[in-house]
């Protein structure tokens, strides 16, 4: 056990300011919040390190001294809560220590899983092991290693995985020809660097390491990136660091003819040269950081081969380098400066903009007007508190009408799913004076009176209306999070930021609801609360903190400014309509210049690119006059030298980049710099693992660089969107990627660096910056005993030689490889690349329509119970979106962010183009892109897939707490963002939402994509139900010991009951009960005869995978075969056993990008072929005659008298339709199809998805006219056109089931006009023959039957759907029970045909 160094010993009876009356927080609801806790500034300090020390060190267990008071003790208590780590306090008086240690699990009970098969199951495992028994060579190499074996061996198997590395040509070695004349020769004498040649030759010459620290525009590294252009004759080779380390792979003897190495840290690039000829190493990643981490892995390498080659220089260059570290690194190594050569450069900061320009923003003003305010607010607010100390609970004098459960379903959507109406949360000073006065009642009797009740009025008013979930009280302006969060009404917490309130709206008195919550000990919600902050992605990008905290520097006016700014805008994120303010009075007020602006990422540069040219009239209505450009990684080189040029005469040119281009690319005529002062970094946890792409601020060396780039040319201004207050709290260099990633990846790349008998973690120590030894260790668990990739010895497996060549983490890459060998290749790669990259969908501000994003999300399900469902059929849509032309509406409709769909499909692209040069899919044959996806239509597959790469993340169903447990966590969460937080989504979210999930999953078990913590709770995101079958074959290591499989103590001699039993024999069979125990947490409890076959099945697949990783282009046996269709039999039985749903469409390939589509496009070329695009479901895949035959959907019986006209039509229609319909499986769900093309790109709007309409291959819509006028255009033209509420419900109809009929009535004519099929999807295009203009878009109808028909002669006919109410009083859009429907069509039989 260790003790805390630096903690200062205390005196008894001397506590800290508020000693003696604080209780240990996490005891009841009177604890007290972290912030609360008032200790010394020192012993904070303190104990805050001995924390930090011991999360990153060995220890498990560590003891604090007894002469901390009590109120010390509760901050330790409180604050190891946050991090993750156990306290408990022993002993009295002096005796009494505090011990914290860390969780291993042993705290829980290990999970034990009932696990049965079903008869079929148990039949097709026997035949398999029947006809291909596992061998002795299978078992033995399934064991555990028990001693190192040789990893030359191995490599040598893998001579498929070594080929495909890239690596540097030798070069020739040889004196380089002295150079001729060039025309560029006048501009490289212009250089600063040029007049310190002869010295900078010099030093190279009499060192072997030299730092090169040259500012903007020295010349150091002018250029421009290259394709490959390299042969035996070459010299000087520009190259990426990976090149350069794939090169070092092949061992230390690679660089024997190289005598020069140049590292630039900040172009993630470096080149080497061949004999006096360099290796330049130039290549720009989108969002590169100063040191990127295999920056750093290549300087360790490169320094312990400085110490073998006598012949090798290194030169280090880069314009923001912190020297003394690395003086330090290579032993006090010569430094050159060299000063740039810009003109005067003028900055403006935040402040000066806001001055200058007199920006505002109707935040802004509102802001000013609620400031006026304040002070009475203020003081109500204080009379509140003192009335919730004083514990003042007074019952409320005034009745309240609470919505009745009838109500409730009244404000459903009519088929009981929800649908939010389509209006803008009104602002307070649009509502009427009445909602107002009830809805400051309401907050206030649930403050004063805690009359928890009036919240059902609150959530009626904000649903029927559409008053903002963030409404605050007019008198305090408090809003109804913050008064649950103080009373500590955990439900409604839950409810209402299910609602989509903010939970970083401040009160008048500045407090937030965390800060409610903590201030009247509601320790719940504080953990509640807290744990939502930390895991929604946020850097710490507070700038109205600081400035009120550290702004006393600040002139009164500039503080004002700068507080009234904050407090109308998010800091989290860019503020585009300010940049766009501030292009305009560039544009329009200054001289000729480029514009070059700063953004993030990708993201924010097409948003951008879209408002100058398409949303803001000023630049839309003037394109000639401007040029605009997008600088980022994926960019080709001869879009990149468009960049370069020279504007016409008369047209701005306007430059919208990521880090690109502070230091990769030089634009030499940019005179204007607008620095949104942020930029994408990714974070992680060793300790939660936990993986974050955060927008943080830019490093101060960062924010000189860019400034640098307005003064090329001339004297230039830069805009800065940030304080000076900021930019003076800024990081000096940011922090190296090294210490922020996980390590899987590198530390598999250093078995291929480091010498043969280096311990990886040695290696590691190696680097300028090492990470924590605690965090190595923690990744080479992770690769020794759950993804297989090294053994005990840390050699690399043959599945870890493979994971080296994919462009992914290691957890991804195996689950892609399994996803190859399971045949389900397509839909996996799509979830992997988005797991990599980053959710698509993009959360909104507004609380409707963050409601919204949230159905969205839910239509993509198919009813599957899986966000990974989500996100494969957000991508499958976005590419039918995509091939129709409508990207960016259905994109805004959806809230998808444009920009991360094309980056997956690059991803998609890389990752499968390196799976081909591996020999895993070939061009033709076995193991083509048919074959390894033979088996993509099978959702239980794909999840076997999902399960292999996401083990150990996994959760498991207490069924009797109706809670989620995981290795390490009593107690865990959905995270908002999961569909599985709310699987029956309403308005008004249930109370106990969590419980109610858990309650609704349909099996005890779900993978889940990260973890994140916040004091006591985890939440888990991007989540997946699965059966315990996938879990017994695809968790746990592929290498089980051989006691795995024990008979179980606590069933031996037990006999299980059967009171259907009648036999002897039967009863001794079911009372035997064996344990296979995956890992220390999880254990299976099954039969015997059970638990002996799925052993023997989880060998015969994970022998066959091993043999897939040794030869992956050796032709399949039989036994291979089998295997396969074995597993995913199994898969397939025991997921239709549990009730899992089998969504149609999963399996189909995505569709090429043509040449014009986009500018990521070109460079993504997609290697996957189709035929035409009404053949894009199942071209490509080989099942597609099995999936054909598997369509049981029997058709309804139609009338005779228009059966075969309407065969006829479906067989006519010009659409794919057809293809897709046949295709249909029996469980085809009910929701929109991902190809389903809906118009009306209105942001938020939701679908009604009619839960009791599954499997319907024939539905029936009544659709109701104002005038006969439209009927009789729609016979004529064979069009119709609907509201907008309808458009989505039929298009979801039309895509889902094979035929769709609409009957027809004039409102007020007491007949129905006839009826009609429809034809195709409702696209976009309006018709100018519509008299309302509320109307949608037009869509194809074949007209079967256009006579009359008399309401009477339907009387009979009442609809289920509508609560029972005759067929002719149907609103326009209901849908009709399918019997109803079709006795309601029957009824122009008795009407002659024309």
């Amino acid at each position: 056990m260790s003790r805390p160094r630096n903690v200062p010993p205390r005196k008894h009876g001397g506590g800290a300011a508020g000693s003696g009356t604080a209780a240990a927080p996490g005891r009841g609801r009177g604890g007290k919040g972290l912030k609360d806790i008032r200790v010394d500034e020192e012993v904070e300090i303190a104990v805050n390190l001995a924390l930090e020390r011991f999360r990153y060190g060995e220890d498990t267990e560590m003891e604090f001294p007894s002469s901390f008071t009590r109120t010390e003790r509760a901050f330790v208590h409180r604050l190891c809560h946050s991090l993750g780590l156990i306290s408990k306090s022993k002993g009295k008086g002096a005796n009494r220590y505090l011990t914290v240690r860390k969780k291993d699990g042993s705290e829980l009970k290990r999970a034990v899983m009932a696990c049965a098969l079903t008869p079929g199951t148990k039949h097709a495992i026997c035949t398999l092991v029947r006809n291909f028994p596992v061998t002795n060579k299978e078992q033995t190499e399934l064991l555990p290693k028990k001693e190192r074996g040789n990893a030359y061996v191995v490599e040598s198997e893998n001579k498929e995985v070594n080929k495909t590395s890239g690596r540097l040509s030798d070069g020739i070695p040889q004196v380089p020809v002295k150079r001729g004349e060039s025309e560029f020769d006048s501009f490289r004498q212009s250089l600063p660097v040029f007049e310190k040649q002869e010295e900078i030759i010099k030093i190279i010459k009499d060192h072997k390491v030299v730092l090169i620290v040259g500012e903007t525009g020295s010349g150091k590294t002018t250029q421009i990136r290259l394709e490959s252009r390299v042969s035996p004759k070459t010299l000087v080779t520009f190259c990426t660091n990976g090149i350069l380390l794939r090169t070092l792979m092949a061992g230390d003897s690679t660089l024997s003819t190289v005598t020069h190495v140049i590292v630039n840290l900040i172009y993630d690039l470096a080149s080497v040269m061949f004999t006096c000829s360099f290796v330049f190493f130039p290549f720009v990643q989108d969002e590169v950081h100063e040191r990127d981490r295999f920056s750093d892995f290549l300087l360790i390498k490169l320094r312990d081969v400085l110490q073998s080659q006598a012949n090798l220089k290194l030169i280090i260059s880069s314009a923001a380098l912190d020297a003394d570290l690395f003086i330090r690194y290579f032993g006090c190594c010569p430094v050159i400066h060299i000063q740039g050569r810009p003109f005067e450069v003028k900055e403006m900061f935040l402040e000066d903009i806001l001055r200058s320009t007199g920006y505002t923003n109707k935040e802004m003003v509102k802001y000013k007007t609620e400031k006026q305010q304040e002070e009475k607010q203020q003081s109500t607010l204080s009379e509140w508190c003192s009335a919730r100390e004083n514990n003042s609970e007074l019952e409320s004098q005034r009745p309240r009408p609470v919505p009745r459960a009838t109500e409730e379903c009244s404000l459903l959507g009519d088929d009981g799913d929800t649908v939010f109406n389509q209006l803008t949360e009104k602002d307070v000073n649009c509502l009427e004076q009445w909602i107002v006065k009830e809805m400051d009642s309401c907050l206030s009797d649930i403050w004063l009176h805690k009359d928890i009740d009036a919240f059902a009025q609150v959530f009626h008013l904000i649903l029927t209306e559409n008053v903002s979930v963030d409404y605050r009280h007019s008198e305090t302006s408090v809003t109804a999070l913050m008064i649950a969060s103080g009373r500590g009404f955990l439900s409604q917490v839950e409810q209402l930021i299910s609602m989509g309130a903010n939970i970083y709206c401040r009160s008048s008195n500045g407090w937030m609801a965390v800060d409610w919550a903590k201030r009247f000990g509601q320790t719940e919600v504080v953990d509640l609360l807290e744990s939502y902050s930390a895991s929604a992605g946020f850097g710490n990008l507070d700038e109205s903190s600081l400035v009120q905290t550290s702004g006393n520097d600040l002139s009164a006016e500039d503080r004002e400014l700068l507080t009234t700014y904050h407090h109308s805008f998010d800091d989290e994120k860019v503020d585009l309509d300010l940049i766009m303010h501030l292009l305009y009075n560039i544009c329009h007020n200054c001289e000729t210049g480029a514009i070059l602006i700063f953004l993030p990422g990708y993201d924010e540069i097409v948003s951008l690119r879209d408002r100058i040219l398409f949303d803001d009239r000023r630049f839309a209505d003037n394109a000639h006059r401007y040029q605009v450009f997008m600088l980022h990684s994926n960019m080709q080189t001869s879009d990149q030298k468009k960049v370069l040029k020279s504007p016409p005469p008369g047209v701005r040119k306007i430059i919208l980049s990521t880090n690109i281009a502070e230091t990769s690319i030089t634009v030499n005529d940019v005179v204007f710099v607008i620095d949104s002062g942020k930029v994408k970094e990714k974070s992680f946890d060793a300790l939660s693992c936990v993986t974050m792409l955060k927008m943080v601020w830019i490093s101060k060396a960062s924010a000189i660089q860019r400034k640098g780039r307005a003064g090329r040319c001339q004297p230039g201004v830069c805009f800065r969107l940030f304080s000076r207050l900021r930019f003076e709290n800024m990081l000096e260099f940011q922090t190296p990627e090294l210490l922020r990633m996980p390590l899987q990846e590198l530390c598999l790349h250093t078995k291929l660096l480091a010498p043969i008998n280096c311990p990886v973690v040695d290696f590691l120590m190696k680097a300028p910056d090492p990470p924590p030894a605690l965090i190595v260790k923690n990744a080479l668990q992770m690769l020794k005993q759950t993804i297989d990739a090294m053994d005990p010895w840390e050699d690399l497996t043959e599945l870890g030689y493979h994971l080296t060549e994919l462009p992914v983490e290691p957890h991804l890459g195996k689950m892609v490889l399994c996803a190859v060998v399971l045949k389900c290749l397509d839909p996996v790669l799509t979830i992997a690349c988005a797991l990599a990259y980053r959710d698509p969908f993009v959360l909104p501000t507004l609380a409707s329509q963050k409601r919204a994003a949230m159905l969205c999300r839910k239509r993509f399900t198919a009813g599957t119970f899986s966000d990974h469902m989500v996100l494969l059929r957000a991508f499958q849509a976005w590419q039918k979106a995509r091939s129709d032309g409508w990207e960016r509406a259905f994109c805004e409709k959806n809230f998808l962010s444009q920009a991360t769909m094309q980056i997956i499909v690059g991803m998609r692209t890389q990752l499968l183009g390196q799976l081909r040069a591996s020999g895993f899919v070939r061009a033709r044959g076995g193991a083509d892109i048919r074959d390894v996806n033979a088996n993509s239509e099978n959702w239980a597959v794909v999840k076997a897939a999902l399960v292999a790469g996401m083990y150990p993340n996994l959760v498991h169903v207490d069924r009797q707490s109706l809670v989620l447990t995981a290795p390490k966590e009593k107690k865990v969460r959905f995270h908002p963002t999961s569909v599985l937080s709310q699987p029956q989504y309403k308005k008004i979210p249930p109370v106990n939402g969590q419980t109610a999930a858990v309650q609704a999953l349909p099996t005890d078990w779900l993978i889940y994509d990260e973890m994140m913590r916040a004091h006591r709770i985890a939440n888990i995101r991007c989540c997946s139900v699965v059966t315990p079958i996938t879990v017994a074959l695809f968790c746990g290591p592929a290498r089980l010991s051989s006691n795995a499989l024990q008979a179980s103590s606590s069933c031996q001699g037990d006999r299980i009951s059967s009171d259907s039993s009648d036999s002897e024999m039967e009863d001794r069979t079911t009372s035997s009960v064996s344990l296979l125990k995956l890992d220390e947490w999880l254990h299976l409890r099954l039969d015997s005869e059970a638990a002996g076959l799925l052993l023997q099945l989880r060998q015969k697949w994970h022998s066959l995978f091993l043999r897939r990783m040794r030869a992956p282009s050796k032709s399949w046996s039989q036994a291979d075969e089998a295997t396969v269709r074995t597993v995913v039999a199994v898969l397939t039985a025991e997921e239709q056993s549990a009730g899992l749903h089998q969504p149609s469409g999963i399996g189909q390939r995505p569709r090429p990008l043509s040449s014009e589509d986009h500018l990521l496009a070109c460079t993504w070329r997609s290697t996957n072929t189709r035929r035409s695009t009404t053949e894009t479901e199942f071209s490509d895949s080989s099942n597609a005659g099995k999936v054909i035959m598997r369509s049981t959907h029997p058709i309804l019986h139609q009338p005779k008298k228009y059966k075969q006209k309407s065969i006829l039509h479906s067989k006519q229609t010009s659409d794919d339709r057809s293809d897709r319909s046949s295709v249909k499986s029996a469980d085809s769900s009910n929701f929109p199809s991902p190809c389903a093309s809906p118009c009306s790109p209105v942001s938020g709007k939701a679908s009604k998805s009619p839960s009791p309409r599954k499997n319907m291959p024939v539905r029936y819509f009544i659709m109701k006219s104002s005038n006969l006028q439209n009927i009789e255009i729609s016979q004529q033209k064979g069009i119709w056109s609907t509201t907008p509420s309808n458009e989505q419900k039929l298009n979801g109809a039309f895509w889902e089931s094979s035929v769709v009929y609409l009957i027809f009535s004039v409102q007020g004519s007491g007949h129905f006009q006839g009826f009609a099929r429809m034809g195709s999807s409702i696209g976009c295009e309006k018709s100018q023959d519509w008299g309302s203009a509320g109307f949608g878009g037009v869509f194809k109808v074949e007209w079967i039957r256009k006579e009359n028909i008399p309401f009477q002669f339907a009387h009979h006919l009442l609809n289920p759907w509508n609560d029972n109410k005759k067929v002719q009083i149907s609103r326009d859009g209901q849908e009709l029970e399918p019997q109803v429907g079709e006795q309601l069509l029957q009824l122009w039989d008795h009407i002659p045909l024309e």
